[in-house]
């Protein structure tokens, strides 16, 4: 055999081998790129996937935690059914019988504009009030056990008239009150 036919030979095994082997070589790079991208999302998706296997165990509890949070917010907030200015109208009557019935003076009462939040609509009311301190007393000692409830922003107190030391001292009261509603 010549050199020419042998080297002749060597480059058509060598072709041969390329056309049957390199497609071979592709389909295995792109078989490992797919699996990289495969591992890549599995990576990503593992850790949802351990925090809904764990939610799903703990179903019973979740739901027992939502329905105690559910009347929580029935005893601290106003339904969100309600309108704004129904359950603010609905919260100043309130605050006004029971600082009425603990025998207070009062000067002014007033819903004040609605401060919308995400989540809750808070409602402020202002009061002013006279009288004796065991009334104002009385009358923060009953606000305490209303449902929904009823939360003091601020307030302010100050003597009316002049000091008497042989009887109780009459005093004047700023308050500003404030309730939340839910939204809807």
């Amino acid at each position: 055999m010549s050199k020419y036919l042998l080297n002749r030979i060597y480059w058509l095994q060598l072709l041969t081998v390329v056309v049957f082997i390199g497609p071979l070589f592709f389909l295995g790079l792109y078989v490992v790129q797919k699996h990289n991208e495969a591992q890549k999302k599995i990576e990503q998706i593992e850790p949802r996937y351990a925090r809904l296997v764990g939610l799903i165990s703990k179903r019973a509890d979740l739901v027992t935690f939502t329905a105690e949070a559910d009347q929580a917010m029935s005893r601290l907030s106003f339904p969100a059914d309600k309108d704004t200015a129904q359950t603010g109208n609905e919260a100043q009557q309130r605050i006004r019988t029971l600082f009425a019935d603990s025998k207070l003076d009062i000067g002014s009462i007033q819903v004040m504009p609605v401060k919308e939040g995400p989540f809750f609509d808070r409602i402020p009311i202002s009061l002013r009030v006279e009288g004796d301190i065991s009334g104002i007393q009385n009358a923060l000692n009953q606000l305490s056990t209303q449902n929904p409830v009823i939360g003091i922003e601020s307030w302010g107190m100050q003597t009316v008239g002049a000091v008497r030391p042989a009887s109780s001292q009459r005093l004047g009261a700023q308050f500003t009150f404030f309730i939340v509603r839910g939204r809807s």
